[in-house]
């Protein structure tokens, strides 16, 4: 069987002189490896991590290693190399969807939306967008987080708490006798024309880090090392 696809290529590992085991996000069949033989030193540049490509694979059944070959359509790591802070988050975004879909199974919303973000962490407001984005891949896991109003009251206003247990906002009056065991919830996660601050990014990236991180724990995997440095 032979199948033609794009992809975003998530993680790469040496196989013997020349070959690679590269496992890559397509967008109409989802997370799946294959074996890439005969590279040579000059091509090794497209199988960047993070890197837009044109896959061409084959295989007897869907289940196993397909043979692949690879051709750049954009290559994305090259912008990030010398920014630690937008390198962190490309890998991180790349082990992240790699460790909480499953193989085979197509994604083409996320795939879209993976693929908008990485060519927009180029502008001013990346971080913004990455807290976003990662807030929509809960939604898709069925972690979604519920802003729109008080857990406890209903009430809308005032939200700057969640419950870490149920991913629920809760009031400020609410809230107050359990603040210390609630996650802050910042302002522009609630209203999209509220500008953040570097504090309001950091408390974003705390939440959904702590939620993508529970999901994975349920599943025995650990959140990207690397995710630490994305506001560095």
């Amino acid at each position: 069987m032979k199948i033609n696809d794009e992809g975003i290529i998530l993680k790469k590992k040496k196989y013997r002189e020349s070959s690679l085991l590269v496992t890559f996000f397509s967008l109409n069949h989802g997370i799946n490896s294959g074996l890439v033989k005969g590279v040579l030193k000059k091509d090794f540049g497209t199988y960047e991590i993070g890197n837009k490509v044109y896959i061409k694979s084959s295989f007897r059944l869907v289940e196993q290693l397909w043979n692949c070959r690879f051709e750049l359509i954009k290559n994305n790591s090259v912008n990030y190399f010398n920014n630690q802070s937008k390198l962190s988050t490309l890998l991180t975004i790349c082990s992240i969807i790699e460790l909480s879909l499953p193989k085979n199974n197509p994604q083409i919303k996320i795939y879209n939306k993976t693929i908008n973000l990485i060519e927009n962490l180029l502008s001013r407001d990346w971080v913004k967008k990455y807290v976003y984005w990662e807030l929509f891949l809960l939604s898709e896991l069925g972690y979604g987080l519920d802003l729109e109003k008080c857990v406890v009251s209903g009430k809308k206003e005032n939200l700057i708490y969640i419950s870490p247990k149920s991913g629920k906002a809760v009031s400020k009056d609410e809230g107050e006798k359990y603040k210390n065991n609630l996650l802050y919830l910042p302002k522009f996660l609630i209203n999209k024309n509220v500008e953040p601050t570097k504090d309001s990014l950091k408390q974003g990236i705390s939440l959904t880090g702590f939620f993508i991180n529970k999901f994975l724990k349920k599943n025995n995997k650990k959140i990207p090392f690397y995710r630490k440095n994305i506001l560095t």
